[in-house]
């Protein structure tokens, strides 16, 4: 008897949310081609890619879960902070039975039955076209730029798919139909004629709750699948998988092949003392199980390194299937001397198998207790060996510095502070995101933590820090952490300061603002400012209304009664300001920000007047090498607005070191917010 994997009739399962299959539950990644399975209500799958333009191609497999279907049932959508007027956010999905583009105004004619079928839309720069099944629907003329952000859903609305989802592809090309027929029946090879514009890949054989990998995923923004949901404080399932029944699909038999290796630096600085600190994980991806691949050698280069007595060993590590596997296999000793070129050999008995689909390696360094603070510290595979055969993996390194930084374990004098809105209590990954939080903060080994949006997780996360608290109200969306006692000093509107000054060691003390402003929320600039043609007026107008004049109330009630009664005491105000910085949106930028700039934004301006210093702008003056975007991390069209800020003056203080942190503590996870976090260290006299 056949089993319908995909449920014709939803309702039966949607409470639960979980396939009940031969009496065997399927809701974690198994062996074999699996399926994602939607709910067609509150899944939220996220990958959170950039706009594609001119040319691009979206492919997948889908599976209605019964032949009644909504008014829209998105395959490929925009996700958050999609509705741009340029640019399609549903280029690929179902519009009453039909297949259907919406901006090519695209509709196949025939209403689609509940079984798997082939779906995909091409654009070549001058017409857009449509396919099912391999063959040819519907086409149009005219090029629609894309925003590809979701899989089977787009943000708030309906429209989310009900059914499974496999073999999702994305392309920065307009493949041909010969090269979608050929290659829609089985899973994609390097050999695959179009492989070089591959950006997006997700299988879901390798989804573990929250997380499924672009297998061609580079850098910071990999654009991995983030299992989430759309209404974020519920509690409905997530999406699961399915084992693949797709009779058409086949996967091919024959020895293991290499799909592809990538080499994913860390962003992360290394304290002083640190052991195992990650600096960069190899990602090999093997197509197959047959006569499996073998790694036999790597070579290491370490030649950008400062100085190598920084470090007292290198490790390198087998680290599992996924991002945070607990997975650490030390393929040659334990540890290794450093040197500028360091070849790693293993007898073709003793090299390390390969596994189908994905294969970490891990390389980490001893940081020496006296290693020179600002000193860089870098490693690189130059090359490795499968079986023998030597292969360059693709690099993927976006402009990363790694630099040794002393911590207040190191130095009576520093002090270590990160700028955090976590979102929404952190809730927007699967069902580990507040973990993910916590993991974050204990491996900065930050002093004060100025958080926002905290809203429920701060009692959670202090229970781990055990740090000295402050906030409003259990549910508050300021936190304030402190590894040393606080003394409250707010009387401000509690949702926008939280002031306190730092007893630090030594009879020094720090006052702490701890801040959210108000954003301009008619044109959301820092969201938005992709479209084209607004009014950057605007934008300077509400920010002097709202951000501006948040700021000075909390200076004027909070911060200056208490700087003025001691004259010694340094400042350090830290926050979500909501708000760009002139400083950023310059002329010679202007192509970071889709066009715009300079835009003379008010919120910076008068932090600066009022003898505040911009602690990363100042360690980081180049705004177009470092243009530090903390807003929005997670979207690829939304990276380079800095609304995240931390702002000091007075006397004995002194910003050593500033850094934008936007990717998670284990190399190639997801990170867990839609802002990045911002670590300044701070020589205290």
């Amino acid at each position: 008897m056949k089993i319908d994997l995909c449920f014709r009739y939803w309702k039966k399962v949607s409470l639960t949310g979980i396939c009940i299959i031969a009496g065997v539950l399927v809701s974690r990644a198994q062996t074999g081609n699996q399926a994602l399975l939607l709910d067609g209500n509150d899944n939220n799958p996220c990958i959170g890619m950039d706009i594609i333009r001119k040319q691009w191609t979206v492919e997948a497999w889908i599976k209605g879960n019964d032949n009644i279907w909504k008014a829209k049932e998105v395959i490929i959508g925009g996700g958050e902070y999609s509705e741009y007027p340029h640019v399609d956010n549903r280029p690929l999905m179902i519009q009453n039975g039909h297949l259907h583009s919406e901006k090519a105004h695209i509709t196949a004619t025939g209403i689609l039955d509940s079984n798997w079928h082939h779906v995909a839309a091409t654009c070549n720069g001058a017409e857009t076209k449509l396919y099912l099944d391999g063959r040819e629907v519907g086409r149009a003329k005219g090029a629609v730029d894309i925003l590809p952000g979701a899989i089977g859903t787009n943000d708030m609305d309906s429209s989310t798919f009900g059914g499974c989802i496999d073999e999702v592809r994305i392309w920065t090309v307009a493949l041909s139909p010969a090269a979608i027929r050929q290659w829609m029946y089985q899973p994609l090879s390097a050999r695959h004629p179009g492989f070089k514009a591959l950006k997006g890949y997700y299988t879901f054989d390798d989804m573990q709750d929250d997380v499924s990998l672009n297998l061609v995923g580079k850098g910071h923004q990999a654009y991995h699948m983030r299992n989430t949901r759309k209404n974020y404080k519920g509690k409905l399932p997530l999406a699961t998988l399915v084992k693949n029944d797709n009779p058409l699909f086949k996967t091919p038999t024959g020895k293991q092949q290499l799909f592809n290796a990538v080499t994913i630096q860390s962003e992360w600085d290394a304290d002083q003392g640190s052991t195992n600190d990650q600096v960069l994980k190899l990602r090999i991806v093997a197509n197959g199980s047959k006569d499996p691949l073998k790694l036999t050698a790597l070579q290491l280069d370490l030649s950008r390194n400062t100085n190598l007595s920084d470090i007292a060993a290198v490790h390198v590590y087998y680290a599992g299937k996924s991002p945070r596997s607990a997975t650490r296999k030390e393929l040659s000793g334990s540890g290794k001397v450093p040197q500028q070129r360091m070849q790693i050999i293993l007898p073709p008995a003793d090299g390390y198998t390969l596994q189908d689909g994905v294969n970490y390696f891990l390389v980490t360094f001893d940081v020496k207790k006296e290693a020179v603070a600002g000193d860089t510290l870098y490693a690189d595979v130059a090359s490795f060996a499968l079986n023998g055969v030597a292969y360059t993996p693709q690099a993927a390194h976006s402009n990363i510095v790694k630099t040794v930084v002393s911590s207040s374990a190191t130095s009576p004098y520093t002090v270590k502070l990160l700028q955090w809105n976590i979102w929404h209590g952190g809730v927007h990954v699967g069902n580990n995101g507040p973990n993910r939080i916590k993991e974050l903060l204990l491996r900065t080994n930050a002093d004060i933590i100025s958080m926002q949006e905290a809203y429920g997780t701060q009692q959670f996360l202090n229970d781990t820090l055990e740090f000295h608290l402050q906030t409003s109200a259990p549910g508050a969306n300021l936190a304030l952490f402190s590894r040393y006692p606080l003394e409250k000093h707010s009387s401000n509107d509690n949702f926008k300061s939280n002031t306190a000054v730092v007893q630090l060691p030594g009879n020094r003390k720090v006052l702490i603002g701890n801040w959210w402003l108000r954003y301009a929320y008619k044109h959301e600039y820092t969201d938005f400012y992709p479209i084209p043609g607004l009014n950057t007026n605007d934008w300077v107008k509400e920010d002097s209304e709202l951000a501006v004049t948040d700021a000075r109330k909390n200076l004027e009630q909070d911060i200056d009664p208490v700087v003025t009664e001691d004259t010694s005491l340094p400042v350090i105000l830290a926050g979500d300001f909501n708000s760009g910085s002139h400083l950023d949106w310059t002329e010679r930028a202007a192509f970071l920000h889709y066009g715009y700039g300079p835009v003379l934004l008010p919120a910076s301006r008068f932090m600066l007047e009022r003898g505040y210093r911009d602690s990363y702008r100042e360690l980081q003056p180049n705004e177009v090498t470092h243009q530090g975007g903390t807003f929005a991390a997670i979207y690829g069209h939304l990276q380079t607005s800095r609304i995240d800020f931390i702002y000091y003056k007075g006397p004995g203080i002194k910003a050593v070191s500033s850094k934008i942190i936007r990717t998670a503590p284990e190399i190639d996870d997801v990170w867990a917010s839609d802002h990045a976090a911002v670590l300044t260290v701070f020589d205290i006299r």
